[in-house]
């Protein structure tokens, strides 16, 4: 404890330097200075695919503000998601995460679906998301809505356990420059420049350029691991007013990114792993053009369409992804109590793999297509107090053939202050190519275990059942609280029989599980003076999983069970010390985790209370210096054990970095 105590001294030193005679004058631009009641009516629209207030939202939803992930000291997406209720962020070494809602969290989570300005970003050669690459410079985001529970209904397939979508700013909104740079001991060093600006009066253009230097994480003996990172990144997005009534946005980015890491080798006769050092890499691109025109009586239409292109150089599977996606989207008010949108869309993904030792495909150059319909009404019972939303989407895929998701939703808003809402879903994760036609070399031989696919392998399925309740008790004190049962069959184990007589023992990918889970989500927030916000939040969650058939996969049982922690707790508190002085405390604490390796072997990750710490200063209104600790309790603790590929994982570190932000 005594060298957080040196970094929590330093900082406190760092406030009372530059403390000033206006003492609790709030920022003229700092989200503390508004009144509490316009949080609750903040405006989303990843819930009905269409702008409305968070409290007639009939769904679990959270939103990060930018001001959120500004003061939180974040420096990844992924970290800034440790915010919201019912989201579980696990690192698992210096470049890489587990994030997932609700539960079944993997570093390849896929039952959570995650957009960035309505391009989906999870792989379709194992549906899951690399985290380590998804780095927008977080002082252009808008902000984050998550959703926790199914959204299948409206953004389709994944969308199980719930929905991420992050929101970039307009150009419109970025004009003019931002240079901010800084470092320490494990970001050691990290700089973005950005510069907008106005073609004209109604056509906006903005620039960026990043760069990031990660430090390894640390061994269990406090040594650094083999595992430093660095990503380099730039992109565009130009807004324009075609006409009063249509506007156009057209946004890319490329990115470069390498990575040490550290690949492990296992066998029934020898258990010890062998560790071979690797630098890998990975880079990527993708570019959105977006058409959308208002309509009378508050409907619109919109176009979007992008293609996305990403490569990873990895020892184990070398990997090329194309996608090319196309969506058409129609929001009209029918009768005046029925809202409804609808769409269609199509997308066409690519895949080339490099066939490896340890994994392999039986192709290595596929392609698939999914067709997809949705529509969604909210029909308004008794106007502005009962609405019923029924919807669906209807998809076809190239893996499980025809699905459909639909959904039933109930929102009850007697007074301002309260509303009341619940749900009935069910969702569907559709296979990938992984669970079709892979081949993965689990533990090396003789004898060897070989993870197989499976062309019968079909949609894990889920029914869920929601409710809800928001209610603002006082003034400047809100609550939202959401429970949830989940009713999962279908789920993806491995069945067959290891056999030490053979060379090569098959396990082959099955349907062979099912489970249900229930929990609850607790969020506050509280502004008790204009200089002083709390924000709270509080998981609880029980997972229980049954293996059906001739399975006896202990190990995807035992992970799906115990690698989400029973219990998760938030508490931030932003202070508003002067006019030019903030200081934000995280305190967050996380459940104990028990994990088996891929020898059925057990290994806990202990839970862990810790603590960050940011303090700010802003000499004059454009240029702010911050010092931010993250991680302060202790030296190092571990998040997740490595699972699907076989890397070492490591400890995360405490830290101190610096940053200068200037915008001109």
């Amino acid at each position: 404890m005594n060298g957080s105590r040196l970094i929590l001294t330093a900082i406190f030193t760092f406030s009372l330097l530059f403390q000033t005679s206006e003492l609790y004058a709030a920022p003229d631009d700092d989200i503390l200075s508004l009144p509490l009641e316009s949080l609750m009516n903040l405006t989303v629209t990843s819930v009905s695919k269409r702008p409305q207030q968070l409290t007639n939202a009939a769904a679990a939803v959270f939103v990060i503000s930018e001001e959120d992930i500004r003061r939180s000291g974040a420096t990844t997406i992924a970290d800034a998601l440790r915010m919201a209720p019912g989201v579980q962020v696990a690192r698992v070494d210096s470049s890489k995460w587990a994030v997932s809602a609700r539960g079944l969290n993997s570093r390849f989570a896929n039952k959570l679906l995650v957009l960035q300005d309505g391009r989906s970003l999870y792989t379709p050669l194992f549906s899951g998301v690399y985290w380590e690459v998804q780095d927008t410079p977080l002082e252009d985001i808008e902000r984050i809505e998550v959703i926790r529970g199914p959204g299948a209904a409206l953004w389709g397939a994944n969308a199980v356990n719930g929905v991420i979508n992050i929101i970039t700013k307009s150009a419109e909104e970025t004009k003019g420059g931002l240079v901010s740079a800084g470092g320490g001991n494990a970001e050691t060093g990290f700089a973005t420049l950005r510069y907008g600006t106005a073609i004209s009066d109604s056509t906006f253009l903005r620039f960026y350029g990043k760069h990031n230097e990660h430090a390894g994480g640390l061994d269990k003996a406090g040594n650094r691991a083999y595992d430093s990172w660095s990503m380099t990144r730039g992109g565009f997005r130009l807004d324009s007013s075609l006409s009063s009534s249509d506007t156009l946005t057209f946004q890319g980015d490329y990115y470069d990114g390498k990575f040490k890491e550290t690949y492990q080798s296992y066998s029934l006769i020898a258990p010890l792993p062998t560790n071979t050092k690797v630098k890998d890499g990975g880079s990527g691109g993708n570019i959105i053009a977006r058409w959308q025109r208002a309509l009378p009586s508050d409907g619109n239409l919109s176009l979007q369409l992008y293609y996305d292109h990403n490569e990873r150089n990895m020892l184990v599977l070398p990997q090329k992804l194309d996608t090319i996606d196309i969506e058409f989207q129609h929001h009209f008010v029918f009768q005046n109590n029925h809202d409804v949108v609808w769409g269609v869309g199509y997308r066409f993904s690519r895949d080339q793999v490099s066939n490896t030792d340890t994994i392999f495909f039986d192709r290595e150059k596929d392609h698939h297509s999914l067709l997809s319909v949705f529509l969604h009404d909210e029909i308004a019972l008794l106007p502005g107090t009962l609405s019923l939303i029924v919807g669906s989407r209807f998809e076809n895929n190239d893996y499980s053939g025809f699905e459909v998701q639909p959904n039933i939703r109930l929102i009850w808003t007697p007074t301002l202050q309260h509303s009341v809402w619940g749900a009935i879903t069910r969702a569907v994760r559709t296979p990938s190519r992984g669970e079709q036609d892979l081949h993965y070399h689990i533990l090396t031989g003789p004898p060897s275990v070989e993870y197989t696919g499976n062309k019968a392998f079909k949609s894990e399925e889920l029914l869920s059942y929601e409710i809800g309740y928001r209610l603002e008790p006082v003034q400047r004190l809100t609550f939202d609280i959401a429970a949830y049962y989940n009713d999962y069959s279908h789920l993806r184990v491995a069945t067959g029989t290891v056999d030490p007589t053979k060379s090569v023992s098959s396990m082959i990918v099955s349907n062979d599980m099912h489970g249900n889970s229930y929990g609850a989500e607790f969020s506050a927030e509280w502004a008790p003076i204009h200089w002083w916000r709390l924000q709270s939040a509080y998981s609880y969650q029980h997972i229980a999983m049954y293996l059906d058939g001739t399975s006896t996969d202990m190990v995807n049982k035992s992970n799906a069970e115990l690698s989400t922690p029973k219990h998760q707790v938030s508490l931030r508190n932003g202070f508003d010390l002067s006019k030019q002085v903030t200081l934000d405390i995280w305190l967050k604490g996380v459940g104990r985790l028990e994990q088996l390796n891929i020898l059925s072997q057990p290994i806990s990750v202990p839970g862990y209370v810790t603590m960050d710490v940011r303090i700010a200063w802003k000499p004059e209104r454009n240029l702010e210096m911050s010092i931010v600790g993250q991680n302060l309790f202790t030296s190092q603790h571990s998040e997740f054990n490595s699972d699907v590929v076989n890397t070492q994982n490591s400890e995360v570190a405490r830290s101190v970095y610096g940053k200068v932000a200037w915008k001109f």
